[in-house]
Formats: C-alpha cells, structure tokens, sequence
C-alpha cells in the first residue's frame, strides 16, 4: 500500500501550477501504474482518495496537468478502485473543462479561417500535430500563439482526453452517478458542443438509454412489443439486442450464437465469432406510411442507421417507437462493445394486442 500511495502523492504533487514538470509527471504516472498491479482493494481506494482530493482543489484557470490526476484515477477504477469518488469529482469538474476547451477551440478556429479548395469545399487543415475539433485540424503553431491569452482553455483543449476517457471508465461503473449524468443539463450540452472532438466519447456515453420503455412495431406481420432498453448507446447494438429478445417471441432472426449475444450484454469472454448479422431493416415511425416490404421505397430519412445512437430514434408520444422491416440486403458488422464495462440489454415487458399496434402505426 505505501508504494502506492507515495505515487499518488508524488502525482498529485507533480502536476501543480503552471510550470510543471511533464517528465515528472509522466514518471510519476508510470509509478502509479506499476504499484497498482500488485495492490489491493484497500490501496487502490486510498491511492485514489488521494488523486480526488487533488482534481477537486483544482480550477480550469490553474492550466496545471490535473487531467494527468485524472486519468491515472481512471487506470485505478479500472484496475477495481471503487468508482463513485472518481465520478462525483469529475462531474464538478467537467463542464467548466469542456466549456473552456471550447471557448478556446472557437478562439484558433477563428483565427484559422475557411481556406476554400478549387473544388468549393473546406481545406479542413493537415499536416503533423495539432488538435481536431469540428473535423479541422488547429495547428501546434496556433495553437501555442493563442495560449498566452487563455493559458487554462489550452490545458483544457490539450487534454481532453485525459478528461474524458476516466470520466467514462468510472460513469460505466457506477450506475447512481451516471443516471445523474444523463440529466446534467449543462454536462450534456457541453459535451455535445464537443462531440467532434477527444471528448466525443462522453456525448456518446450521455445519450445512453437507461431502462427506457420503447415500441418496437412489426407492421408486415401485425405484430408489436413493448421493451425496455437499457445501457444500450449503439443502434448496432440495439439491432442485436432487439432481435435477441424477439427470437424467443416466434419472430424470425438472423443467427447470432448466444454465446455472441451474450457478450454484447455484459462483455467477458471473446464472442464465438468476430461479427453480427442484422435481421431487419430499422426505421424510425415516420415510415409507418410506407410499404416496408420495399425498402428502396422508404425514404431514407426514416431509416434508422446502426452508426447512430438510440438518443436518434424519434419518439411518439414521448416513447421511442422503431419499425422493423425486411432487409434491403444482408448486413453484418464488428462484434464489438463501446464500453466495455457497460452492461446493455434489451428486454420485452409485454406483447402488444392487434388492436393496440393498429393505433400505434395509425398514430
């Protein structure tokens, strides 16, 4: 235990002010790291009290190397340091990180200007180094002759991932803080003026369905089903998990081993195979006017894409309502997790009688 909490210590010191030392830094990150290996429940929880206390002390406006704190608390929740303290700082934290991150992206982004190509589009920027925000490219050198005017907003912008990505390893892993997540307000909205950016994990980890009823609607066959989706943030995902809970329902699916299905649930294991094979068509309720035994005849705006997210679905009646159709062509794609500590299902409640999916697809 005393190995690690001295790096700790050394860490929470290391990245104080200004001026602090990126070797040390990176030193005492590397130390933390190896003492964590071969420590207990116990060590990791008091290592990580003391990198919390360091980020709660901290201020944007300090451009210090808290994040640094940050992540390495990250590596200890993961490693199975409890999450909770990790993830109530990081809330505090993480609006004013990502507003001033933004603030200063705006200010270079600004500065750089539209550089138009011959053929009409935006020249979005190259070239080695540099941060990506809004798919452009902000130079190293820009970026460090804007950083004498709001040295703390550069910080922010610098590393946000180092933000980021220990926000989504203790939010995975602590369900009360990240139901609280999903309704913080000005957390969403700063991680959504960021989402094309080192923060846009977290924008996706916000739009998370937490045991959220939906109406998943088969038109063809007049049939309809009230589920509950719950930690799914992929419509791959919710593709899979939808057929899953139908195909013991008589539904027709596509063959996906349990063993696969079971590890898009809770992780664990490697599935028994590398990819996912789609039953349907999805659409969201504006194609209830359509034919959907002729997707070419759909219009795609209705369709829903597996690249998005659930938050994409539209809602009738504040439920989000999906169709299921026949596939325009067979359809596979990686079997992979987004999160690898989120657990994600999709579960029926109850079928819904003839009558009532007649009024759902009228409506």
């Amino acid at each position: 235990m005393k190995r690690l909490i001295d790096a700790a210590e050394a860490l929470a010191r290391a990245v104080d002010g200004v001026d602090w030392n990126a070797a040390q830094v990176d030193l005492a990150c590397r130390r933390v790291l190896r003492a964590m290996a071969v420590a207990d429940a116990g060590a990791l929880d008091a290592a990580l009290a003391i990198l919390v206390d360091r980020l709660a002390r901290g201020r944007v406006d300090d451009a210090d190397g808290a994040a640094f704190a940050a992540i390495s608390g990250g590596s200890l929740v993961e490693r199975g340091a409890d999450p909770a303290p990790l993830a109530e700082v990081l809330l505090a934290r993480l609006p004013g990180v990502l507003a001033a991150a933004r603030r200063f992206a705006d200010g270079c982004l600004a500065q750089l200007g539209d550089d138009i190509l011959a053929d009409g589009s935006v020249d979005r920027g190259g070239g080695d180094g540099g941060f990506d925000v809004d798919d452009r490219r902000i130079p190293l050198a820009l970026f460090r002759a804007q950083l004498g005017g709001d040295r703390g907003g550069g910080a922010a912008l610098a590393y946000l991932r180092q933000w980021t990505l220990p926000a989504v390893a203790a939010l995975t892993r602590c369900r009360p803080l990240l139901e609280r997540a999903t309704t913080d307000g000005p957390l969403a909205a700063a991680a959504a003026a960021l989402h094309r950016s080192d923060a846009g994990w977290l924008h996706v980890l916000l739009g998370v369905e937490l045991d959220a009823r939906w109406r998943v609607l088969l038109p063809l066959d007049g049939r309809g089903f009230e589920v509950v989706v719950d930690g799914v943030v992929s419509n791959f995902d919710l593709h899979a998990l939808i057929a899953a809970a139908l195909g013991g329902r008589g539904v027709a699916t596509a063959d996906n081993p349990p063993a696969l299905v079971a590890y898009l649930r809770s992780g664990g294991a490697e599935p028994p195979r590398s990819y996912v094979a789609g039953s349907w068509n999805l659409y969201g309720p504006g194609a209830a006017g359509f034919d959907l035994r002729d997707p070419a005849g759909v219009p795609q705006e209705h369709w829903v894409w597996g690249e998005g997210g659930p938050r994409d679905v539209p809602r009738v009646g504040g439920v989000a309502t999906i169709l299921l159709g026949p596939a325009a062509y067979e359809r596979t794609w990686s079997a992979g997790r987004t999160f690898a500590a989120l657990a994600q299902d999709v579960r029926v409640v109850r079928e819904l009688t003839a009558a009532e999916v007649k009024a759902a697809l009228a409506r």
